[in-house]
């Protein structure tokens, strides 16, 4: 397959990068430079300071919002946002205009669903025994057409309904969204994990970064060029279990006098924009509200755990004042603990503690002040440090 070079907005750096380290260090930089294999360096201060293969665990820039323009999913938990650009006559790819990315490929046996913005995923659901369908709108509502997905083309989705001869084409503004079952999981797990400013959450392998930007290859094995001003989030995943990717061993929600407002997410804030703590995104995480208990069995090879937590920056535009303690267990003993987690605030670091495998960690989140009235609360790059496979 040929690779597509694809160059996003050229803009020199401009912004601090906020770095994560393996042994619990945080560092602000003007500069990274480097690559996974020889290591980077880091422009702190007046002085450059070497980092070692494997030791950058994050790399943070700036906010990420989603643009009102489709959503593509694809199974795993990628997410592309764009217009549908054209496709090929066989029915294997997308191709998506992103506005960060550029023109990008998108496997349509890795599809899960493209969508309209605005439109919530429990409003338009695959009934049982349906594995492909059309939502089309209707000007009041939408309606369901089940059938199969042929092709997608500069005319928007070639389907074919159920019961009809022929394939026929929707345009994108009658989509309303288009949701599929079955759908592949990548064929291995992605070094890199990039967030861009505009919520494209997409897996990579990267190359080197250089004063411009980062250059990284996608999984179709196009190649990506993106300036520091279009990242959000870097999240490096070799020798790391992130909290996110695993089910819970236990999970216990619940409001003061009804049942919880809104359930935890994965890699989301809890009422499911992107984790933000003071005005910039981290990639990965989990969003809850008080009273929230998660606990997770630590994996096997697992040496430590750490976390950062602080109210996601929503919170700080509600009216009134949100107020949550929050705590980290291992077993039944407390790591780690603060009992004024109010919005507007630095996170808090959990720091970084000692664990094995089959013990767990729990994360709780219990009501403050003013009852569960606004506390949408961020665990930050929850995560188990592994022992090195290299």
């Amino acid at each position: 397959m040929l690779a597509v070079l694809v160059t996003a907005t050229a803009s020199a750096q401009t912004r601090s990068l906020e770095l994560d380290l393996r042994d619990g260090q945080h560092l602000v930089a003007t500069s990274l430079t480097g690559s996974p294999e020889k290591g980077f360096t880091a422009r702190v201060g007046n002085r450059d300071q070497k980092l070692a293969p494997g030791k950058l665990l994050a790399v943070r820039v700036q906010l990420a919002v989603a643009p009102k323009l489709l959503r593509v999913e694809l199974v795993g938990g990628d997410v592309l946002h764009g217009a549908i650009a054209g496709g090929d006559a066989d029915g294997d790819h997308l191709e998506l205009l992103s506005p960060v990315l550029g023109k990008v490929r998108v496997l349509i046996d890795r599809l899960e669903a493209v969508v309209q913005p605005g439109v919530h995923p429990s409003d338009q659901k695959l009934p049982e025994g349906v594995d492909e369908a059309l939502f089309v709108s209707t000007g009041r509502g939408f309606d369901l057409l089940a059938g199969t997905l042929h092709r997608f083309g500069s005319q928007g989705v070639s389907f074919q309904e159920d019961g009809v001869d022929d394939p026929r084409w929707c345009s994108p503004r009658r989509l309303s969204s288009l949701r599929l079952r079955g759908g592949m999981q990548p064929e291995k797990a992605p070094a890199l994990t990039l967030l861009t400013r505009a919520a494209d959450r997409v897996g990579l392998t990267l190359q080197s970064c250089g004063p411009d930007g980062l250059q990284a290859t996608l999984e179709t094995g196009q190649e990506l060029k993106v300036a520091w001003n279009d990242v959000a989030c870097l999240c490096f995943n070799k020798d790391v279990v992130h909290l996110s990717s695993l089910k819970p061993k236990r999970v216990v929600q619940a409001g003061v006098n009804s049942e919880i407002t809104h359930s935890w997410q994965r890699d989301r804030c809890v009422t499911g924009g992107e984790l933000l703590a003071q005005g910039v995104a981290f990639g990965r995480g989990l969003g809850v509200h008080s009273r929230s208990r998660l606990t997770f069995t630590v994996p096997q090879g697992a040496t430590h755990f750490m976390t950062r937590v602080a109210m996601d920056d929503s919170a700080a535009e509600l009216p009134v004042r949100a107020h949550a303690e929050a705590r980290v267990l291992l077993g039944n003993k407390l790591l780690f603990e603060v009992k004024n987690l109010v919005p507007a605030t630095v996170p808090h670091d959990a720091g970084m503690h000692a664990v094995k495998g089959g013990d767990t960690i729990t994360l709780e989140v219990d009501f403050g002040r003013g009852r569960d009235i606004g506390d949408r609360v961020n665990w930050l790059l929850p995560m188990f440090l592994m022992r090195s496979r290299s």
